[in-house]
């Protein structure tokens, strides 16, 4: 007969040789004869779940766990097991009941972490994180799960920290430059600019990294980057999502042949159908669509908690509003092709919460992603871009993947001129009355080195002008000072003033003119400050995303407020700046052009819209209507 100690070691081996279900027969045999050793029910349990069989993997632990109550381990892999089941909430019970007996349980507290992010416990699984950095100050899985968590709260100062702290240990992978070029914008070092540009550019991102390479596409965009290398960023996203789908053997298109009569079904995709940027732009132009004529569907990113009284006017400007938060891609695109949508709107780009992989899916006839963020998606499964004729110059085409959609007025729709109420105080900002106050309500992720240089020769040009910004958040305040400072603008020059979600529009009451960014331009931050009456001088340049203020401004008929080189940038806002009468006749001009109805008619936008998606499903022969004569 075999011995146990015997039938142990064989077990063992096979285990250790993938035999998994010789494994687990030997081991069964051993606990007929032993039935009180809790080392051979974990061990039972571990391989249990390996083939996925989490019942029998839960008794087995539950048996190691009856014999051994103060070892940590069993409860530790139970808790896997139950994450496996996406039974989260008894998961966390099981990771905590492991902490408890071995509270440096390095995994454990990991995997409690990943457990309380599922949950949306975000908070709370900062400190089992927190100890597993400290445990493992080297590990990049841990550091990377960490700088998630931080970023997710809102904690921009805390997860820069760490990243410093990290990049002494850190390899050149695919989450490392990322991390850099991200982090970079919240200190003041125009070198370490250069260089995190240069890594994500060259890095051979491979399968299974897309996501990473969505992330720097968001990012690249703030910086001066060649046309040719953000081609190859977008060619290789897309490959990437190409092959992780064929390896998933998930179906790259799901959309249905082209329907023969009806209305043209169009459908919004975004996270934020709600008080935001986005939900103020497009609610009323949802609400002006031609219903007649276009059928409308809004899909909705965002869970339901986020839902607000605009969320309830694009609900009513809707023929159906759809959730696909709670659903992941694969769901998500059957969702849509259920809708069987002629033409699918993207209005997320790469920006935060948006689902590209849904795009990736094909779920449409048509594809177009437009809004969300200034570049392009970079899917071949995606057919156009909006912008318009000023937005693009001739020949940018050829630096992307989706052909270019040009609308026939501005791609945003205009703000309409409201006065601002002048409820701040010079005097409590410490401003001087004779003080030229520059507004630039921005993020310190548009602060190039090239931009800070052109404000620092401004304000050292003008002697009484100052910077003015209004950060939401007290770690983008203490990003922006550290920026300029470590560019050479003096504490002095600058001022902050406070962000109050019901006083945005007020805040202009202060401004004298507004300066944009280079490369990445302003879109609803010039809409904003035109509305309010300020002038904006803008830097055109060569990329979507350095001309969409110039687009704004050209069509607003206020080309004389676009700069084409950086030596007329800053000429542009000197001469504004010190001449008095000129800055008030500029002021003037963006006041009447603003008050223009034309400039910020949501049915005029509505209708320019209407007529592109018209003439992009004519162009791809895919009009779903009878009489095709109808389109523009």
């Amino acid at each position: 007969m075999t011995t146990l100690s015997t039938m142990l070691a064989d077990a063992a081996a096979r285990s250790t040789a993938g035999d998994v279900a010789g494994a687990i027969d030997l081991y069964r045999n051993a606990l007929a004869q032993a039935p009180m050793l809790a080392e051979v029910w974990f061990n039972l349990g571990a391989l249990e779940s390996v083939r996925n069989d989490a019942q029998a993997a839960l008794v087995a632990l539950d048996q190691a766990q009856r014999l051994r109550p103060q070892w940590a381990e069993p409860w530790h892999v139970r808790g896997r097991v139950l994450f496996g089941a996406q039974r989260y909430a008894e998961a966390r019970v099981a990771f905590e009941e492991a902490l408890a007996r071995e509270p440096r349980h390095l995994a454990a507290n990991v995997n409690l972490a990943l457990t309380l992010h599922r949950l949306q416990r975000y908070a709370e699984a900062y400190g089992p994180l927190r100890l597993a950095r400290d445990l493992a100050p080297t590990d990049e899985t841990i550091w990377w799960l960490m700088r998630g968590n931080l970023l997710l709260r809102r904690r921009d100062e805390e997860a820069l920290q760490d990243h410093l702290a990290f990049m002494p240990h850190a390899a050149r992978s695919a989450r490392v430059v990322v991390a850099e070029l991200a982090s970079v914008r919240r200190l003041g070092d125009a070198a370490r600019d250069d260089a995190a540009l240069a890594a994500v550019v060259d890095h051979p991102f491979a399968s299974g990294e897309s996501a990473l390479v969505a992330e720097a596409l968001a990012l690249v965009q703030y910086f001066d980057v060649a046309p040719a290398d953000m081609l190859n960023l977008y060619r290789t996203y897309d490959r990437l999502v190409r092959e992780e789908l064929a390896t998933a053997g998930r179906a790259a298109a799901q959309a249905r042949p082209r329907r023969g009569d009806g209305r043209v079904r169009i459908g919004y995709v975004s996270a934020d159908f709600r008080r935001h940027v986005m939900g103020d732009i497009l609610a009323g132009v949802i609400e002006a669509h031609d219903r007649e004529r276009f059928e409308i569907t809004l899909f909705s990113l965002a869970p339901q908690d986020n839902a607000d009284a605009i969320t309830a006017r694009f609900r009513a400007a809707s023929d159906a509003f759809v959730e696909l938060a709670a659903l992941d891609d694969d769901a998500a695109a059957q969702a849509i092709a259920d809708r069987d949508i002629d033409l699918l709107i993207d209005l997320m780009g790469h920006s935060a919460f948006a689902r590209p992989g849904i795009h990736a899916r094909k779920p449409a006839r048509l594809i177009v992603t437009h809004l969300g963020y200034h570049g392009a998606l970079g899917l071949s499964s995606v057919a156009y871009k909006v912008s318009d004729a000023m937005a693009d110059a001739p020949g940018n085409e050829a630096f992307q993947i989706e052909a270019l959609l040009r609308l026939s007025r501005c791609l945003l729709p205009g703000r309409a001129y409201r006065a601002p109420v002048a409820s701040y105080s010079r005097s409590d900002l410490g401003l001087a009355q004779d003080a030229v106050v520059c507004g630039a309500f921005v993020p310190p992720q548009k602060l190039s080195p090239r931009c800070v240089a052109l404000w620092k020769q401004i304000v050292e040009a003008v002697p009484h002008a100052v910077l003015l910004f209004s950060p939401q958040r007290e770690d983008d305040h203490v990003a922006i000072a550290r920026r300029l400072a470590g560019f050479g603008i003096e504490e002095a020059r600058v001022r902050f003033v406070a962000y109050e979600a019901q006083r945005l529009h007020d805040r202009y009451s202060l401004v004298d003119l507004a300066l944009d960014t280079v490369p990445y331009t302003g879109g609803d931050t010039t809409l904003a400050a035109l509305g309010a009456g300020a002038p904006v001088v803008t830097r055109r340049g060569a990329r979507h995303a350095e001309r969409v203020a110039a687009s704004i401004l050209g069509h607003a008929g206020l080309e004389q407020f676009v700069a084409d080189t950086d030596q007329d940038y800053v000429a542009l806002a000197v001469h504004l700046a010190t001449q008095p009468a000129a800055l008030a006749a500029a002021r003037e001009a963006v006041r009447v052009a603003a008050s223009d109805p034309m400039y910020s008619d949501p049915v005029v936008y509505a209708r320019a819209l209407e007529s592109a998606w018209l003439r992009a499903l004519a162009a791809r022969s895919l009009l779903p209507v009878a009489d095709d004569a109808r389109g523009p």
